[in-house]
């Protein structure tokens, strides 16, 4: 070997960074280098003219390296074995030593060369790795979703247990190594695609699409029925190094909420669409944001052409500062507002509506406010029907109650005159004295006659009571006229005049009218001055939505302080009969007619020339 040769060899020994030592054939350290004091810890002085013994951590490290040693000493060849070292300090470490023989230029043998390479760290690092792995392994197989890693020939590389189960009976037959499309071959073959029925003539463009998609999968997730009624999600991912992430999730369980989620929409769609009601979402703006079909109807527009429009375009002017003042003080404490609503119609008819307003809040802030409208018309109508009942069943009671008050007075005092006067008659008869039984019979037939007068009277109060129902449009002009033709031998011998003024219409019994101005025309001629004509005015004004008929005459008046009493049964003002003969019904009957039309009847109280009376009935529509 030359000097340079002999320098580079020196330069690479001195600098090699893993221990090497020299040893003579009786294993005694001739030479080591920097990284050999460095490693054991150990002087040069220490080491050098010492047996490698030392170096090894047993006796049976020793021997081991010394077999390793013989057995390559007669080849021309290097020998490697993995010991374990003790350093100076006592620590062991794992080292793999490599020995080469030392031959001088005559080709013997003078001893050794060792390299021992520190193994430790990447023993280590192996045992790292090989955990990492069984961590992975373990999480693979823990996970419930189908996980599997293709290589870039689309070859099955990895899977996990779940990503076996998911191909069901396919399952067994899934190995390393199998192609993506030999894996959905398999799993269709087993009919786990109902969308693609095994011999379908759809299933070959299925499978394509499938394959299509997992060659590039867009980073779109796909779900669709799969296997046995469920649902499963596919997520393929490509990595940068052309691999294929495929995660198989079975979302069963969800998508089956989402049907069901998606019925209920449905179904409470359908219903809010065939419900009678009125319903509308608003925005915080008041702008719709759903109508139903119904409220649509109700405004007069398609449901599309109301969306995004606001809610006071549709509102009039006068009720806008009342709708926005109710929604806006709606709160999480109050959050309902109800109200009645009632319209004409065009055709006269009312419409009446109840609304109810519902502010829905989201964690205090507001986020909409809904709207319900009921059309409540009939029910109205059966409130005022009810109302109607009740008022004639309070009239009939009122009735009754002077039916009753009646016979236990009225009628009993022609019955005791009739029983008194018999008896005159009989104690007459008896003592022969027969002079005065033609007067007290005289007496007993006026008493008969006016008891016939006073039951039919009440006859004809309650028939009026029971005949009410007939309603029709009724001129009133014609009323009178037929009233004054039924007076009319009455009133030519009192001599007595009208004035008319313009009559309307109304809606009632023409029949029960006809009676009612008949009593009234009737008293007003009656109750006339001494050596006075009647004079009878009659004339209608209109009242807050009634009409106001007038009847007033020249005649002598009424008390004030007997207004409410004139009109009830058989209560009469004017007891001799000579003079104003009647049995008190008139004005009873007209009271009860007047109010069987939804009206009354009073004595202005007022009017000083005579009497006035006012028929008000509700104004025809």
């Amino acid at each position: 070997m030359t000097a340079a040769q002999t320098d580079f060899v020196q330069a690479i020994y001195d600098v090699f960074p893993s221990p090497v030592i020299f040893v003579d054939a009786d294993r005694i350290i001739v030479s080591v280098n920097d990284a050999t004091i460095e490693q054991f810890g150990y002087a040069a002085d220490e080491l050098i003219g010492g047996s490698v013994h030392r170096l090894y951590a047993s006796q049976h490290d020793f021997e081991a390296a010394l077999c390793q040693s013989i057995e390559g000493s007669g080849q021309a060849r290097f020998s490697e074995g993995i010991y374990r070292y003790r350093r100076s300090n006592g620590t062991v470490f794992k080292a793999r030593l490599r020995v080469t023989p030392v031959v001088d230029a005559n080709g013997v043998q003078q001893g050794y060369a060792g390299i021992v390479h520190d193994i430790s760290e990447y023993l280590a690092l192996d045992r790292e790795r090989r955990k990492a792995g069984e961590i992975l392994d373990t999480a693979l197989q823990a996970i419930p979703e189908g996980f599997a890693i293709f290589d870039r020939d689309e070859r099955l590389i990895v899977y996990n247990d779940a990503y076996k189960q998911i191909c069901g009976a396919a399952g067994s037959r899934l190995k390393i190594g199998m192609t993506a499309e030999e894996i959905m071959t398999a799993v269709y073959e087993v009919g786990y695609y109902p969308d693609a029925p095994v011999g379908s003539p759809q299933a070959t463009a299925w499978l394509e699409s499938r394959l299509r998609a997992f060659r590039d999968p867009g980073g779109d997730n796909q779900i669709f029925e799969y296997g046995d009624g469920r649902w499963l999600r596919i997520e393929d991912l490509k990595t940068p190094d052309g691999n294929t992430v495929a995660l198989r999730i079975d979302v069963t369980d969800l998508k089956r909420a989402e049907i069901a989620l998606d019925r209920q929409r449905l179904e409470y769609y359908t219903l809010v669409q065939n419900i009678p009601d009125f319903i509308c979402r608003l925005s915080r703006d008041l702008k719709y944001t759903f109508v139903n079909d119904q409220y649509a109807r109700f405004i007069g527009l398609p449901p599309d052409n109301l969306t995004g429009k606001s809610l006071l375009d549709f509102v009039p002017d006068r009720d806008r500062e009342r709708v926005v003042s109710t929604l806006k003080n709606l709160s999480v404490e109050a959050p309902l507002a109800a109200r009645e609503q009632h319209r004409k119609l065009p055709d006269g008819g009312d419409l009446w509506l109840f609304w109810s307003n519902i502010a829905v809040f989201d964690g205090g802030e507001l986020a909409e406010y809904v709207t319900v409208g009921r059309d409540i018309t009939e029910l109205k109508q059966q409130q005022q029907r009810i109302a109607r009942q009740s008022a004639e069943l309070q009239r009939k009671n009122d009735a009754l109650n002077q039916f009753t008050g009646t016979v236990s007075h009225d009628l009993k005092a022609p019955l005791r005159h009739m029983s008194m006067f018999s008896e005159m008659i009989v104690e007459d008869v008896a003592s022969g004295n027969i002079e005065e039984v033609p007067v007290y019979a005289g007496h007993l037939h006026q008493s008969a006659r006016r008891m016939d007068q006073l039951i039919d009277s009440l006859l004809e109060y309650a028939q009026i009571a029971d005949e009410i129902g007939t309603w029709q449009v009724v001129p009133m002009a014609e009323v009178m006229s037929d009233a004054i033709l039924n007076l009319d031998s009455f009133i030519r011998d009192a001599g007595a005049s009208f004035e008319f003024a313009l009559l309307p219409q109304v809606k009632g019994d023409p029949e029960l009218l006809k009676r009612l101005c008949q009593n009234l025309i009737g008293n007003a001629v009656k109750y006339r001055r001494p050596n006075v004509k009647p004079f009878i005015r009659i004339y209608a004004e209109r009242q807050e939505g009634c009409v106001r008929i007038c009847f007033e005459d020249n005649g002598i008046g009424i008390d004030p302080k007997f207004a409410r009493r004139i009109f009830d049964v058989f209560q009469r003002l004017h007891r001799d009969e000579t003079i104003y003969q009647g049995t008190g019904i008139g004005l009873a009957l007209a009271k009860r007619i007047a109010e069987s039309h939804g009206g009354s009847i009073e004595l202005d109280t007022t009017f000083t020339q005579g009497a006035r009376f006012v028929l008000l009935l509700p104004e025809m529509m």
